[in-house]
């Protein structure tokens, strides 16, 4: 099995019980979070897919009565990235800085100058679209389906006509 690090973004505000149940509720190691984005439930699983992973979670959550809005990816550093890759850090330094490989690095998300952060799914895709050999698991597009079904969720129930409409136009 399979370490997966991300965290899924709930819906509204959470209450000191509110954090205490889902602590109380996973069983597990979480990070619950609250910052300007809303409220999050950061997860380390161990599982055979990154999708078993995030759908096992995700399920989890509804379980516990919270409403899972979307599913964001680790953030790594430079220094994970070599890791992953099997590179040193002074090597992605180089490509992040354009100094070696084809250039269009992924622009960091998060963190500051001196330590910048990317998705782990845009540098994986990134890596692959190189064609060096590397093979990591296909998270952007998971990532994107999952959320795409997580809001899908959300407009049945807010406004099932709209979300009826949407599907019929855009039916192949």
């Amino acid at each position: 099995m399979k370490s997966f690090v991300f965290r899924v973004r709930l819906r509204g505000r959470l209450s000191d019980a509110d954090a205490d149940r889902l602590y109380e509720g996973l069983g597990e190691e979480v990070a619950v979070e609250e910052g300007p984005k809303g409220a999050f439930v950061g997860f380390d699983r161990h599982a055979d897919s990154f999708v078993e992973a995030v759908l096992d979670a995700v399920n989890e959550v509804v379980v516990l009565g919270f409403e899972p809005l979307a599913v964001e990816d680790e953030l790594v550093s430079m220094a994970d990235i070599a890791e992953r890759c099997g590179r040193t850090r002074q090597s992605v330094s180089m490509l992040v800085s354009g100094r070696r490989g084809p250039g269009g690095f992924p622009r960091p998300v998060a963190g500051n100058v001196r330590s910048p952060l990317w998705h782990w799914a845009d540098v994986a895709a990134w890596f692959e679209g190189q064609g060096g050999g590397e093979e990591f698991e296909d998270r952007l597009r998971t990532i994107a389906s999952i959320n795409g079904e997580l809001a899908n969720r959300a407009l049945a129930r807010d406004r099932p006509q709209e979300l009826e409409r949407i599907r019929r136009r855009l039916a192949g």
